[in-house]
């Protein structure tokens, strides 16, 4: 291998993850305008923007945490959440996940929870997690 054909390889390597990052930041803005309506959403709950963190990456994400009561989730107004917003994949997915929580009640006893904190990662690929406390 020449050193021409090693620069080369260097250049377009260099090139895709600029196409890459520049995706990937396109991608992440889409998101953040379905995660603004999520946190007006779930302000109906009484929930709340706990912490905030931007990683400025070829990959960048923005990692938030929302804050809030397990008790005031209701499940009939999660469903309709769900329905009104299965077009956004984001949306659909908080509301899907919470959905999934507020089911478990009927099988595991939560008396003893009482937050609930849901981690979302606006990224590639984007995260949901939530955890009960």
């Amino acid at each position: 291998m020449t050193l021409d054909n090693i620069m080369k390889k260097v250049s377009d390597a260099k090139d895709k993850v600029v196409t890459l990052t520049l995706e990937s930041s396109e991608q992440v803005s889409a998101w953040i305008d379905e995660y603004k309506q999520a946190v007006k959403s779930l302000q109906v709950f009484g929930f709340t923007v706990g912490k905030i963190r931007v990683a400025a990456s070829p990959l960048p994400e923005i990692s938030t945490c929302i804050k809030g009561s397990f008790k005031n989730l209701d499940e009939e107004r999660l469903g309709e959440l769900l329905e009104a917003n299965k077009e956004q994949k984001l949306l659909a997915a908080i509301f899907s996940a919470l959905l999934t929580v507020t089911k478990l009640r009927e099988v595991v006893d939560m008396a003893n929870l009482r937050d609930v904190s849901i981690q979302i990662t606006l990224g590639i690929p984007p995260r949901i997690l939530i955890d009960l406390e």
